[in-house]
This record gives structure tokens, C-alpha cells and sequence, in this order.
């Protein structure tokens, strides 16, 4: 069966531990699902794309998996590793908790983290999606074949 694919752009703030102030991050994803029934089963995408992270990262590759279940979970979580401009692996880890209350802000609202190779704590990040962005993001939904 065939899967689908689609495009969009986060961006928002982040501030490094232990660093005051805040530095601006942005991210641009296409999220692929081979197979429509194995998405249904494991609620899961790959994700390719950049992150720019002021100070961290410029337009660096990333790649990881979203976990899209905003109906039964009631969550879209995004992992993804990429290499900084220091050449140190980081790790993204942010979690979109869907309510039914504010359908807009929790579908839009991305608190993340971003740890080192070791797993430690390197930044609290908070991310929104524009919605004057919606109708390139819903025109990127692709049938994949």
C-alpha cells in the first residue's frame, strides 16, 4: 500500500544550559511513511531534513522518526540526531501534547530538548509552526508510491 510524505518548518527559541539569553532555532522537515497500513500500526515517519540553531548548527542534515498520534495519544513527538558545526553529535527530542481544549496551540506548540552524544542536557528549546504557513504545508502532502 502506498505511504505518504509532507514538508514543515518550526522555529521558535532555545536557551543552552548554564547560557543566558535567548538564540533563535528553525528546522525544516520532510516526514516520509513508506506504507499508509504500517503508519496506522506504529503511528511513525522518517524525518530528513536541516536544523539551524544559532551558535550550535547552520543548515545541518538531520534525521530521525515523528511519531504522529494526535487522536488516541493525543501526542506528535519528533526525535532526530544531527551534527553540529563542531562536529559533536546532538539529539533533538521535542513533544507536541494535543488537548482538546486548545487544539490550535498544542497542534502548533513544540517544547524540546537537545541533548550531546552523552545525553546530556545542552538546551531547552520552545518551537511554533506559523500558521500563515498552513496552506504550503497542507499542499505538501504527497501519495507516495
Amino acid at each position: 500500500m502506498p505511504g505518504f510524505s509532507f514538508k514543515e518548518t518550526m522555529a521558535g527559541t532555545f536557551t543552552r544550559v548554564g547560557a543566558p539569553g535567548e538564540r533563535k532555532i528553525q528546522f525544516t522537515v520532510t516526514a516520509r511513511a513508506d506504507s499508509w497500513l504500517r503508519h496506522l500500526r506504529d503511528r511513525k515517519a522518517r524525518l530528513e531534513g536541516t536544523i539551524d540553531m544559532e551558535g550550535v548548527a547552520t543548515a545541518r542534515p538531520l534525521r530521525g522518526e515523528i511519531l504522529m498520534d494526535p487522536l488516541i495519544k493525543k501526542v506528535i513527538r519528533y526525535e532526530f540526531d544531527f551534527t553540529g558545526d563542531d562536529g559533536a553529535a546532538y539529539r533533538f527530542a521535542g513533544q507536541k501534547d494535543v488537548t482538546i481544549a486548545d487544539p490550535v496551540g498544542s497542534m502548533t506548540t513544540l517544547p524540546a530538548e537537545v541533548s550531546d552524544g552523552k545525553g546530556a542536557l545542552v538546551a531547552h528549546c520552545l518551537l511554533k509552526f506559523d500558521t500563515k504557513d498552513l496552506p504550503s504545508f497542507l499542499g505538501s502532502f504527497r501519495p507516495r508510491f
